[in-house]
């Protein structure tokens, strides 16, 4: 051993102190940053010399790695709670705004206007001459329709919201899968192996965990792979991209969007993340959406149904339907009808009440209806009134009108059981087909005396306003045979238990973020207290080496002292 070894050791022992120190200083330096992974620098033995046959000597010390502390397998897991956390906690948001709009515990939300409806029909039942009674029911109509109208508005508008936020949201998504793409290109030629790329492209992948579920297979040369569900997003350097397109099934106002990959219009299976869970939100929201037109056609069909074939105190001089045909030649009952609500074999009746003389006169009308040739059709139905004596019937864009050609003569209708005028719009209390188009009868709305509280064509009769009033206690075929009441009630308790069950899912799942974040941290994450415990052990070992190095050199001065 010669003292020029032990000042190689010594010289060794510095340079290794003052890496550790640098490390440990970096640390430090970076301990609020929640986007470092801690470092530690690795120190080895140097190789031993043997001076004599089997007796070796130490060499000093050999700085061999500076690693990050990081575990693959529990970041994955982090990213994949975080995706399932930010998921529930947008559902939450969401399904917490679609149970705010029906208001359910308020004094004035849709059940208890359907309620006070049912009512009205009920009042004026008992007194269906009364013209007060007659208005309310009309006012009150007119305040349910305005009611489904505001919560199919309001309903709409957040499908808008949330379709924005998917397209911003995707659009995120997007530039960080590009940023990790060009970050795994970056750690490539840098080695694979530089800790400040590393952990920005680490970071980015957590960031992007946040807006989608991803997961990652690492390449090897430091590099991932990124994957949503099976599909890759990022192949080493090169992104797939992500954006969000219309829903090739959308329509309206308020469209619905679907997440594709750039490259090829793949479909995305976003189950996670802000875009999971805004994907999840749209679908809540377009169900209740469709089951509130439900709803409504149910409500409208059914009062329609049975107010058809009801009298008013007068007749009509002149009726037009609210509901447009798209086909005159088609079955009634077709889909190229167009028609909204079902018509079936059957009849109706059509009487015509000369003022003058008080005399009726009644015609069966048959809607035939059987699937064999010449089942009725719009043009076969004008016909078929056109051929009644001092009736006028026509077709104007689909829209049939019915008219007496004698001044003296006013049309009520009656007996339909085909289902037909109220699927066309003659004679009926309400008009449109859903909870946006749903209104009073225009031409009702503005002649009271038509409200149809009669079955018999006597103005004392209640048999059509009981009827409605009883309405709530039954089956509606449009709502698979539930009550109005009963369809809007499970409605409504699907919507609190989705509400319900997002909020469970948001607290769960952000108790394992905050669980699987302690752990990474305790791994990954940077203790002043420890550092500084290194940082005092690093400075004992600098002072340590420099002692050595300083005797070394005076004995080394001391020994050319005395060969000088």
């Amino acid at each position: 051993m010669s003292l020029s070894g032990a000042l190689s050791i010594g010289s060794s022992a510095l340079a290794a102190s003052q890496a550790q120190l640098q490390v440990t200083g970096n640390n430090l330096a970076n301990v609020a940053n929640p986007n470092y992974a801690r470092e530690t620098a690795t120190l080895n033995e140097g190789q031993y010399q043997e001076i004599q046959s089997g007796v070796y000597i130490g060499t000093g010390v050999d700085l061999t790695s500076i690693q990050r502390q990081v575990d693959d397998s529990l970041t994955q897991r982090v990213n994949s709670s975080t995706s399932d956390n930010q998921a529930a906690t947008v559902a939450e948001q969401w399904s917490g705004q679609v149970q705010s709009v029906f208001n359910a515990l308020g004094d004035n939300n849709l059940d208890t206007q359907l309620t006070t409806f049912q009512n009205d029909w009920s009042a004026l039942a008992n007194n269906p001459t009364d013209m007060s009674a007659r208005n309310t029911v009309l006012q009150d109509g007119s305040n349910l329709s305005q009611t489904f109208n505001s919560v199919a508005g309001q309903l709409g508008s957040l499908q808008t919201a949330v379709g924005q936020q998917i397209t911003d949201v995707a659009s995120s998504a997007n530039q960080l899968a590009s940023q990790i793409a060009g970050l795994n290109q970056q750690i490539a030629d840098a080695g694979g192996n530089d800790p400040g790329l590393l952990d920005q492209r680490d970071q980015a992948v957590n960031s992007l965990s946040q807006l989608i579920n991803v997961q990652t297979v690492n390449q090897g040369n430091g590099t991932v792979n990124v994957y949503v569900g099976s599909e890759p997003l990022v192949i080493g350097n090169v992104s797939q991209g992500l954006t969000a397109q219309k829903s090739p099934t959308s329509t309206g106002a308020s469209p619905t969007y679907q997440l594709v990959f750039t490259a090829d219009n793949g479909n995305v299976q976003a189950t996670g993340g802000q875009l999971g869970g805004l994907i999840a939100s749209q679908t809540q929201i377009n169900t209740v959406l469709q089951q509130l037109n439900t709803l409504a056609g149910g409500v409208i069909n059914g009062v329609n149904n049975i107010y058809a074939s009801g009298q008013g105190l007068t007749g009509y001089s002149s009726v037009t339907g609210t509901t447009q045909a798209l086909s005159q030649t088609s079955a009634l009952n077709s889909a190229a009808a167009g028609l909204n609500f079902p018509v079936q074999n059957g009849s109706f009746v059509v009487t015509l009440t000369n003022s003058q003389t008080g005399l009726s006169s009644s015609t069966l009308v048959p809607v035939n209806l059987t699937g064999a040739a010449g089942d009725t059709t719009l043009n076969s139905l004008t016909a078929s009134l056109n051929a009644i004596p001092n009736l006028s019937a026509t077709v104007t864009n689909g829209k049939l009108t019915i008219a007496s050609t004698d001044p003296n003569d006013t049309i009520t209708f009656s007996q339909d059981s085909s289902g037909a005028l109220a699927a066309l719009g003659i004679n009926t209390f309400f008009q449109g087909s859903t909870a946006m188009d749903m209104a009073v009868n225009s031409t009702t709305a503005a002649n009271p005396s038509l409200l149809a509280a009669a079955q018999n064509g006597n103005s004392g009769d209640n048999q059509t306003a009981l009827a409605i009033a009883n309405l709530n206690n039954v089956g509606q075929s449009t709502l698979g045979g539930a009550t109005t009441q009963s369809y809007y009630s499970s409605m409504i308790g699907s919507i609190a238990n989705t509400a319900s069950q997002a909020t469970n899912d948001a607290t769960s799942t952000g108790d394992i973020v905050s669980t699987l974040t302690a752990q990474q941290q305790a791994i990954s994450g940077v203790s002043i207290n420890e550092e500084t415990i290194n940082m005092l052990q690093q400075q004992r070992a600098f002072q340590g080496a420099a002692q050595l190095v300083t005797t070394v050199n005076t004995l080394m001065t001391t020994l050319m002292a005395m060969i000088g």
